[in-house]
């Protein structure tokens, strides 16, 4: 990570070893930051916000809340009309001739194309925009639905899904940069959460939504009313959805030398209260929380930002630099986990309980779908907060200088759901439990971990490496969506010759070893991910 401090303006540890998302959350000797509330009792703000009315950071909570909840409906839109094809499989198949490794592979293809498209996506909106990408994006999300629901054909419809995926990749990185233009340090945990409840809440209740469509006015209905809602978020976005993308001057950052001496010369420190609101900036904290978009942030076309070419070979590249950094790299597997076991229960849902030992309907399949989405909210409400509240108390404790690995202790009790989870998943499947264990701690509870597990791996990713929050994402969708693709290529030729167990056990393994080993993450930070490190340098 790179070593100026303009660019990590308070990132220093009391040993003056700097580490990945570290921050002085106190005021120390000469150097005085902005506050929550305005005033020094309340928590030091970061990033630190600029003198501008129009900075994303000085917004009032009526301008965050409406720009946030503008890009989470879109969110969720994309991810229903993209995700939501597991209990269509039985028309899809019966229209098609299909057999069940071809229906999978109409899920596995849109969401390799998920992935990638990223790549290209991130770059786009950070020269031109969070707006007019998103904009953009969303028509073309309706034209291909529209592609969905007249595809006539086995090949079209397989091309229009890999387009949708293409398209919809908008949902997967642009929220989360939103997150880092708009909110603080002490916010995103429980941001994060609130998106990616969105986002799997998508996946969740699509499902729900498609199978009841299906059996009651066909399969191409649903895609139909995916064109209407695509069609009503894009004009959402058009109205509501301002630019939020900020380049900030550094000048408004403290040096890290100078902190670093003072915190030499004043060992005691009297930290700020963690505890917070996010309205306050500025360094007298006077507009925080009274700003607005301006007129120019509300125009179609952004003007390009003027070091653009930096931009593509940075967001190009920086992907492929940071990819196997450990806290990156960590954080992604963590996203990827528990998308991925979500993934395979959606492959499976219908198999299963559309069997004779079960006996759904389609309808009926969608219906337990129900238990992801609550499993989800119960994620939603305590992982963000939690983790959050569990990152200001050890901050408080530590002296007000802030760790970014004090978030990860919140993540052990979702950690014991998700494992959890694989259990009843592998032997609920064997041995044909009652439908109800099955979707309650099964279903259920990976809906739990698929809305805790990534809001506190990403924000602490994030924390880490906040300029690079959407090459981030890229790292983590192309991961989570790469191995989501396989999972969907293999998944019934493993079951038809080793059964559910194999299935359920081969990703499970794997993915609760690496969840336990972000309890190491602290001293992995400082072997491998020190700004010491040049390599990394060259990316911030």
């Amino acid at each position: 990570m790179a070593t100026k401090p303009t660019e990590k303006h308070s990132a220093v540890a009391h040993d003056v070893e700097i580490i990945p998302g570290t921050e002085i959350m106190a005021d120390v000797g000469g150097v005085h930051y902005a506050h929550a509330g305005g005033s020094q009792s309340g928590s030091v703000l970061i990033p630190q916000p600029s003198n501008n009315p129009s900075d994303p950071l000085n917004w009032s909570l009526t301008w965050k809340l409406t720009t946030a909840l503008s890009q989470l409906l879109y969110v969720w839109v994309l991810v229903c009309s993209a995700l939501s094809l597991a209990p269509m499989f039985p028309f899809l198949g019966m229209e098609f001739h299909l057999g069940q490794q071809q229906l999978s592979l109409l899920t596995g293809l849109n969401v390799i194309t998920l992935g990638f498209a990223n790549i290209f996506i991130v770059p786009l909106s950070n020269i031109f925009g969070r707006r007019p990408i998103s904009i953009f994006f969303g028509f073309l999300v309706i034209l291909t639905n529209i592609w969905q629901a007249l595809a006539t054909t086995h090949k079209s419809f397989l091309a229009a899904r890999a387009c949708n995926g293409i398209v919809a990749a908008t949902s997967e990185t642009i929220m989360v940069q939103v997150i880092a233009d708009m909110f603080y340090l002490h916010e995103r945990g429980a941001w994060m959460g609130l998106y990616f409840t969105f986002y799997f809440s998508g996946a969740f209740l699509g499902p729900i939504m498609s199978g009841n469509i299906a059996a009651r006015h066909g399969w191409r209905s649903f895609f139909w009313l995916s064109v209407a809602l695509a069609a009503f978020v894009t004009i959402l976005l058009i109205f509501a959805f301002p630019e939020t993308r900020w380049r900030r001057s550094n000048g408004n950052h403290p040096s890290s030398s100078k902190v670093t001496k003072d915190m030499k010369d004043n060992p005691h420190i009297q930290d700020a209260p963690i505890d917070s609101e996010a309205n306050s900036e500025h360094h007298d904290g006077q507009l925080v929380g009274k700003g607005q978009p301006s007129k120019a942030q509300w125009s179609p076309i952004q003007r390009p930002d003027g070091k653009w070419l930096q931009f593509i070979v940075r967001d190009l590249t920086t992907p492929f630099l940071v990819f196997f950094n450990p806290i990156i790299f960590w954080a992604a597997l963590m996203l990827a986990g528990p998308a991925d076991l979500l993934l395979l229960f959606n492959l499976t849902e219908s198999g299963l309980f559309g069997s004779p030992a079960y006996n759904f309907s389609p309808g009926q399949v969608g219906y337990t779908n129900f238990a992801f989405f609550v499993g989800g909210l119960i994620g939603l409400a305590t992982a963000g907060p939690l983790s959050d509240w569990t990152a200001r108390l050890l901050t408080k404790r530590n002296g007000g200088i802030r760790e970014a690995e004090f978030r990860l202790p919140s993540m052990i009790p979702y950690v014991i759901f998700f494992i959890i989870s694989h259990v009843v998943g592998a032997v609920g499947y064997t041995q044909l439990w009652r439908w109800s264990a099955i979707v309650v701690c099964g279903f259920g509870f990976s809906g739990l971990a698929v809305t805790s597990i990534p809001t506190i791996a990403i924000a602490y990713a994030v924390d880490c490496y906040k300029p690079i929050s959407g090459e981030i994402m890229i790292v983590a969708t192309v991961l989570k969506n790469v191995l989501g693709f396989c999972l969907s290529y293999w998944v019934f030729q493993v079951l038809a010759e080793k059964g559910w167990i194999a299935v359920v056990d081969v990703p499970g393994r794997l993915d609760d070893t690496l969840v336990l080993l972000g309890q190491e993450s602290e001293e992995v930070d400082e072997e491998f991910g020190a700004p010491s490190h040049g390599g990394y340098a060259l990316i911030m």
